[in-house]
C-alpha cells in the first residue's frame, strides 16, 4: 500500500476553504480510492481538531496561515522514511517539501493559478515582494526535478510567462458535482435573478458585481424589471460588501446567504438566470462550471480562469478586461444587460440552459479522480508511461 501525503493549506472545513480545498480533497479521494494510504496535511482554523480521519483519509492539522508552511515541513521532515510520494498544490506558495523529501522520493506540484499581481493585494511591499521571488524563483528551482500539473491552459501560459517555466507541465483540470440529470427546468427559471458564488475575497471583485447591477437596474431596457442578487459564499469582505450594497442602493435586493449546505445552494442556482462574476483571475472557474451544471451561464471579465471555463456565446459572456475598474464595470454592464434580456425569453433560456449542461458535463469529479490516481501511479513507478494527453508547451489536453 502506498503511502501518499497531500499537503495543502486549508481542508475543507477550514472557514476560508474554496475551489482550491475541493479540489486537493478530490485528489485525496482519488488516492484513497485507489488503494492507497493517505495523510492530508493542512492549517488548524479555530475550532478545528488537530488529528481527524474523514472519509478514510487521515488529517493532521497544524499553524496558521504563515505558520502552516513550518508545520507542514517539520512533519515531513519527521515522516520522510513512511512517505512514499507527495501531492503539493500550490496555494500562492507551495510548501517545499522537496527541501525535506528523501532523494527519490516524488513530489507533484499542483499549481491552481500564478499569484504574482496578488501578493500586493494582501500584503505590504517587502513582505509581497518577497513572496513573488518565492513564487518565481525559489518554486521553480525547487520543484525543477519534480512533475508540475495545472489545472488548465491559462495556468500553463502563466507558469511560462511569469515565472519563466521551462519543464514539462501536464493539465489536470478540475471535476464538479453534476446535479442529476433531467431535474433541470430552465423553463421556470426567474429571468430577474443573478447569483455570485464564491469565497468573498478582494481578488473575487464582488464589489464590480454590486456597482454593475446598480448601473444595471436603472437602464431603459430592463424598465419595469426587479433584479434580485444571491450572493453565495463567505469570506473576509462580508462586511465591507454588505456596507456597499446599502451605500449602492442595493440593500432590499441582494441577499447575503454565506456559505450555504449544497442542497440550499442548488436550489438557488437551479432559480437563477445569469452568473456574474468579476474575479481578477482565476486557475479554474470552478463556479463558472458549478452554475452551468444548473443550467445559468456566466457573466465575466477574460481573464485567466474564467475564459477557459466559459465557452463564448453558449455558456456564458466574456468582456475584455481592463485595468481601470469603471470600463470593467461598463463592459460587464453591457454583457449583463445583454444576458438579462435574453433570459426573458423562455425559450431563449432553455436553449442556452441546454449549452450549459452540456459543456459542464464534460468536467466531473470522477473523471478527475481517474485523471489523478493515474498520475500519481506514474509518480511511484508503478507504470512507465502515460498515455500522450499532454504537450509541454501548449496544452487545452488532460492528462
Amino acid at each position: 500500500m502506498a503511502r501518499v501525503v497531500v499537503v495543502n493549506w486549508r481542508d475543507l472545513d477550514h472557514s476560508l476553504a474554496g475551489g482550491a480545498e475541493i479540489y486537493a480533497w478530490q485528489f485525496a479521494r482519488a488516492l484513497h480510492e485507489g488503494g492507497m494510504q493517505v495523510t492530508f496535511v493542512t492549517a488548524r482554523d479555530e475550532g478545528q481538531a488537530a488529528r481527524e480521519v474523514r472519509d478514510g483519509i487521515a488529517v493532521r492539522r497544524g499553524g496558521g496561515a504563515l505558520t502552516f508552511y513550518l508545520f507542514a515541513l517539520a512533519w515531513l521532515l519527521r515522516h520522510r522514511r513512511r512517505i512514499d510520494a507527495v501531492i503539493d498544490p500550490a496555494c500562492g506558495l507551495p510548501s517545499f517539501s522537496p527541501l525535506v523529501l528523501r532523494r527519490g522520493t516524488p513530489a507533484l506540484l499542483i499549481v491552481h493559478h500564478v499569484h504574482q499581481a496578488q501578493f500586493a493585494v494582501h500584503f505590504p511591499a517587502p513582505v509581497a515582494a518577497f513572496g513573488r521571488w518565492m513564487e518565481r524563483v525559489a518554486m521553480r528551482r525547487v520543484y525543477r526535478h519534480h512533475v508540475t500539473a495545472a489545472v488548465s491552459a491559462s495556468t500553463v501560459a502563466e507558469m511560462r510567462d511569469q515565472l519563466g517555466w521551462t519543464g514539462d507541465i501536464r493539465i489536470l483540470e478540475n471535476g464538479a458535482d453534476l446535479p442529476p440529470a433531467g431535474l433541470l427546468d430552465a423553463a421556470a427559471k426567474d429571468p430577474d435573478r443573478i447569483v455570485v458564488l464564491g469565497r468573498l475575497v478582494t481578488h473575487k471583485r464582488v464589489d464590480l458585481v454590486l456597482e454593475t447591477v446598480r448601473r444595471v437596474q436603472a437602464r431603459p431596457e430592463l424598465a419595469g424589471r426587479r433584479l434580485r442578487v444571491d450572493v453565495i459564499g463567505r469570506g473576509p469582505e462580508h462586511d465591507r460588501l454588505v456596507a456597499l450594497a446599502t451605500e449602492l442602493g442595493l440593500a432590499d435586493r441582494v441577499a447575503f446567504h454565506g456559505f450555504l449546505p449544497a442542497a440550499q445552494k442548488d436550489a438557488l442556482l437551479a432559480r437563477a438566470a445569469v452568473h456574474a462574476c468579476a474575479s481578477d483571475a482565476e486557475g479554474w472557474g470552478q463556479a463558472v462550471i458549478d452554475a452551468a451544471a444548473h443550467g445559468v451561464p456566466t457573466v465575466a471579465r477574460d481573464v485567466p480562469g474564467l475564459r477557459d471555463s466559459i465557452r463564448p456565446g453558449e455558456s456564458g459572456w466574456l468582456v475584455p478586461d481592463s485595468d481601470d475598474p469603471a470600463a470593467v464595470v461598463d463592459r460587464l454592464a453591457d454583457a449583463l444587460t445583454g444576458a438579462l434580456a435574453d433570459a426573458a425569453d423562455p425559450g431563449g433560456r432553455v436553449l442556452r440552459a441546454e449549452a450549459c449542461l452540456a459543456w459542464s458535463h464534460r468536467f466531473d469529479w470522477s473523471q478527475m479522480r481517474a485523471q489523478a490516481r493515474e498520475l500519481t501511479a506514474q509518480l511511484l513507478g508503478h507504470v512507465s508511461t502515460l498515455p500522450d494527453r499532454h504537450h509541454p508547451r501548449d496544452a487545452r489536453v488532460a492528462v
